[in-house]
């Protein structure tokens, strides 16, 4: 676990090299003694981490097996998160059907066991769906459902995103002051 947190440590500081090493060690010895969610861990922040590097072939390698072990064991949470990350590769891919697919189920999965911060994940992300889409109605919906989650449980960085993504869904219609106000207001969230 140790070896797990400081790779997600070299992670955020962008040292993904660091990062690999100090997940396969700790993967390895989560092998050894045959701890399934913490190897379904390990897994998941490979695949982030070749996600990052833009090798989505082995990012949904590792993520297809970190779901099968969550599935296996019976870890719902990780395994919506799991499809979180494997819908993020398929959106990446340009497979918005596949992205879209995948992101109900993991809403489906987060609703049913009341993880409200991944309803709001899953719903931004099929908001950026609609909006690649250039259903700018239905991404706004779905970015104003997040947001109202984010503000109820107090999930400030959510609540700076989907403000984020509601400025990009005013931009695009033009209305320049709408966008201003929300970029602002994500901004200072941020800081």
């Amino acid at each position: 676990s140790s070896l797990n947190n400081l790779g997600n440590i070299a992670n955020t500081r962008g040292d993904l090299e660091e990062a690999e090493r100090l997940h396969k060690e700790s993967l390895a010895i989560r092998r050894e003694i045959g701890y399934r969610e913490g190897e379904s861990s390990s897994l998941n922040n490979l695949g982030i981490i070749a996600e990052i590097r833009g090798d989505l072939e082995e990012a949904e390698r590792l993520q297809k097996e970190s779901l099968a072990i969550r599935r296996e064991i019976g870890d719902r949470e990780g395994e919506a998160s799991s499809l979180n990350n494997l819908g993020i590769i398929a959106k990446t891919r340009g497979d918005l059907e596949e992205a879209e697919r995948i992101y109900k189920e993991s809403l489906a999965i987060y609703t049913e066991i009341g993880y409200r911060q991944g309803e709001a994940s899953s719903l931004n992300n099929l908001g950026n769906i609609a909006e690649t889409r250039g259903d700018l109605e239905e991404a706004e919906r779905l970015h104003k459902e997040s947001l109202a989650i984010d503000r109820e449980i107090g999930y400030r960085e959510g609540e700076a995103g989907s403000l984020g993504n509601l400025g990009v869904i005013a931009n695009t219609r033009g209305d320049l002051e709408e966008a201003e106000r929300l970029y602002k207001e994500s901004l200072a969230i941020n800081r």
